[in-house]
């Protein structure tokens, strides 16, 4: 039986090699420069010298990167840093993102495909396999089957992989990885149940920090009690000022809700992404932060809720900058004044000292200067204008709040102890003041 699922691998591995990757660094360094203004890292020297003494000693621990996943542009980032210190990892990624051609530059870098619905696969190369497939839908017309076979061309049938088959795929490749190629994983383990009970796996077009699916931490812990291998999970948080794609999300959910459009969203995606370095006026800092590694014991309690666990790590490891503290300081308001804003944007930044949140790129900046810092990436121009200050009322208006919601909600999860109901009260006073009483 592991056999004939091994044979499936060709349609789902990734195609990374153990040799330095110069030139796709040099690419990805490139466009990297054109979207943000600065791409701090932290924790990944460390990461570095252990497999630099592990190696000299002749022993390889495993890193398994559990990763917050707020942006297109998380992965190329991630891989693009550990490219740099030569820890490249395969990347656990949907089918829904392997478009044509974009197929062997996934792979080449690292992604190996996920089936997450069943697939009709009719070659594992990407170009026969669109050309066989368009070709599927003809054969049913019986004129057309005529032409095509008095043109000898005969019909091919696809390998259909249905969810079960996928999940046993996926298990074995997970064990192959780690057992045989001995390689480092980056894993996305976000979800997000939906109204008609189905599961979303992917960015959070909310902004919020995602539950962390069990599963994948439950095969992990399988998979480590019976191999030889030393694994250890690696928390991962990339942190923007401001995220390259957050005002397309709302576009991009419409158009998955629709039956047509369905399949050109990640077309569209990619071209948004790819080409808004062009007409960006303002690059924004992003901070990369690789957390203490956990060692997975081969005797793990299993009372201990792991995946939870590594959520609250990923989630500390969080950086706030500015336009996260405006964005929290509005709460659901769409009209501040000047003397509310002020008198918020204090509390927030309080608050978040409090909790020891890593707050340096705001606390030595005064208050006006945190409001001036968030409009410079808030206020561009008409299309990712998110606020407006109206000079005459001495207010702050929202324009975009299903935008500006997502910067709230990427620190919200460093306040979910206040949200405990029987805490509420005697924990926190924010947002107390006025009509805001109405809202907690």
């Amino acid at each position: 039986m592991e056999d004939k699922i091994n044979n499936y691998f060709k349609y789902i591995e990734h195609h990374l090699k153990n040799r330095p990757y110069r030139l796709s660094y040099a690419i990805a360094s490139f466009i990297s420069r054109r979207l943000f203004s600065s791409v701090e890292v932290i924790g990944l020297k460390e990461l570095a010298r252990q497999r630099k003494n592990e190696t000299a000693q002749g022993i390889k621990t495993l890193n398994l990167y559990i990763a917050r996943h707020l942006s297109e542009f998380d992965w190329q980032e991630i891989q693009r840093v550990l490219a740099g210190e030569n820890l490249m990892a395969a990347i656990q990624a949907g089918d829904n993102l392997f478009m044509g051609p974009l197929d062997p530059l996934l792979r080449h870098h690292g992604a190996f495909k996920v089936f997450r619905s069943q697939a009709r696969i009719f070659s594992e190369h990407w170009l026969l396999n669109s050309i066989y497939g368009t070709l599927d839908a003809f054969w049913h017309d019986p004129l057309l089957k005529k032409l095509l076979s008095s043109i000898r061309l005969k019909q091919r049938k696809p390998v259909i992989i249905e969810p079960l088959l996928a999940k046993d795929i996926y298990v074995a490749y997970m064990k192959h990885l780690i057992d045989v190629e001995k390689r480092d994983i980056l894993i996305f383990p976000e979800y997000l149940k939906l109204s008609d009970k189905k599961i979303k796996y992917g960015r959070s077009y909310s902004g919020k920090l995602l539950e962390f699916t069990p599963l994948i931490f439950k095969l992990l812990r399988d998979i480590n009690k019976k191999t030889e291998r030393i694994l250890q999970i690696v928390p991962v948080n990339v942190s923007y000022e401001r995220v390259v794609e957050d005002q397309s999300f709302k576009t991009l959910e419409k158009m998955q809700s629709n039956k047509i459009t369905k399949r050109f969203v990640y077309l569209v995606d990619y071209f948004f992404n790819y080409t808004h370095w062009i007409y960006q006026r303002q690059k924004g800092r992003v901070v990369i932060k690789f957390g203490q590694p956990v060692l997975l014991r081969k005797a793990m309690d299993f009372k201990i809720r792991l995946h939870d666990d590594i959520r609250n790590k990923v989630g500390l490891l969080q950086t706030v900058f500015p336009t996260q503290i405006i964005a929290y300081a509005f709460h659901n308001k769409d009209v501040l004044s000047d003397a509310e804003l002020i008198k918020r944007v204090e509390k927030t930044l309080s608050e978040l000292k409090k909790i020891g949140a890593d707050v340096r790129f705001a606390e030595k900046l005064s208050t006006l200067q945190i409001i001036e810092s968030a409009y410079t990436h808030f206020d561009l121009h008409q299309k990712r204008r998110l606020l407006i200050y109206d000079e005459g009322k001495k207010q702050h208006k929202v324009i975009r709040h299903d935008v500006l919601s997502q910067y709230r909600n990427h620190i919200d999860h460093l306040f979910e102890k206040w949200y405990e109901p029987e805490r509420l009260m005697k924990i926190i006073d924010i947002f107390r003041d006025g009509n805001d009483a109405k809202n907690f």
